[in-house]
């Protein structure tokens, strides 16, 4: 039985986008349509350079009307930062958009983008699901599947811990706010750091609602870790003294309680002042209630140049782009985890081709 093939465009290049086309080229299921780009040195670039594999034959473009024309189902959307009217544009063109950039549920601080977009689909038809790993997978869409076999829910506790030390991106090192000064660091975050604040708040909101409530307030707990030295990490130089560790408490509080709570620890070092003791779990997930649940999940394997946070990327881009068939075959509209039907992964059971490689420096 042949599976329908999807022709799909991938829009930015950074560490998301090339997970991205590596899969698109390497599933049976996909077809890679185009590469958009914004950096001009990327522009006419063959997208297998891009991603660190053989030549594919499809050209990057920084040209929008050019990668809208190739009539693609399914644009996936993964700059370091959203614009609303640049993806409404491609949802009018008829485009749908899978995108791990946020837009994970509509929030009354969201209210005007997610009309934005809702109107786009309409002109164009097309639709919309804003996903990811966390949020869109550990602190939203597993707590309510895990939650199915339990008979009362206290308290869901989500833990991320990510290693940003072999990150390739410098450009993701300054929108957090690594290396800048520890005291204004907390007191201006960063504009990544907002951009959390924001989407945690839908992801909080989605599980709330889904089991029936109404989040009361949100609060947010931020603090940091000096790098005892300096660290030179794939991304750059982190001065010793400066900012090498970020830890949030994001809390969604009900009927005067707090419900949902995300910890967050970033690092680029495990040994820093002070040192919080997180080790190395990427995520746990904790449901209290009766009977409580824990779990963690991480990589089974070590990888081969121990960028550990490689694996968070990778589950960064594949909880979208798995659910691209199920976006292009769902009616037209802005589609959350609570709107989609069960998402059935196409072509994961495959070979691995010769010319995948290993994932060193993506």
């Amino acid at each position: 039985m042949s599976e329908k093939r999807y022709q799909v465009v991938q829009w930015a290049t950074g560490s998301i986008g090339r997970i991205g086309i590596r899969h698109f080229v390497d599933n049976p299921a996909f077809d890679l349509a185009g590469v958009y780009v914004t950096n001009p040195e990327k522009t006419g670039k063959d997208a297998g350079e891009l991603a660190g594999i053989p030549a594919t034959g499809v050209l990057a473009t920084g040209d929008i009307a050019a990668v809208l024309a190739f009539g693609a189902d399914c644009v996936h959307y993964a700059p370091l930062h959203a614009d609303v009217d640049v993806l409404c544009r491609i949802l009018r063109s008829g485009a749908n958009v899978v995108t791990p950039v946020g837009f994970v549920y509509p929030t009354k601080s969201s209210e005007a983008d997610f009309e934005a977009l809702r109107a786009a689909c309409r002109e164009g038809g097309s639709s919309f699901h804003g996903t990811g790993v966390h949020p869109g997978f550990s602190g939203d869409l597993l707590p309510l599947v895990c939650s199915r076999v339990m008979t009362r829910l206290e308290q869901i506790q989500v833990r991320e811990v990510a290693d940003f030390r072999l990150h390739p991106s410098k450009a993701m090192q300054q929108a957090l706010g690594f290396g800048r000064d520890p005291v204004d660091a907390v007191e201006n975050p960063g504009p990544l750091v907002k951009t959390m604040h924001r989407i945690f708040e839908q992801s909080m909101t989605m599980v709330v609602e889904a089991l029936g409530k109404e989040v009361e307030r949100f609060s947010m707990e931020y603090d940091v870790a000096r790098a005892k030295r300096d660290l030179h990490v794939r991304s750059g130089l982190i001065p010793a003294g400066t900012v090498g560790g970020m830890r949030f408490v994001w809390t969604a509080w009900v009927d005067d309680r707090p419900l949902v709570v995300f910890r967050t620890f970033w690092k680029m070092d495990d040994d820093l002042d002070p040192d919080w003791g997180y080790g190395s779990i990427k995520y746990n997930l904790v449901l209290d209630g009766d009977p409580s649940i824990e779990m963690n999940f991480e990589s089974a394997h070590r990888h081969p140049d121990g960028d550990e946070g490689y694996w968070g990327r990778v589950w960064t881009a594949m909880n979208g782009i798995n659910a691209i068939p199920a976006v292009v075959d769902a009616p037209p509209g802005v589609l959350t985890h609570l709107d989609l039907p069960f998402v059935r992964p196409s072509g994961l059971v495959r070979p691995r081709s010769a010319g995948f490689g290993e994932p060193v420096g993506i």
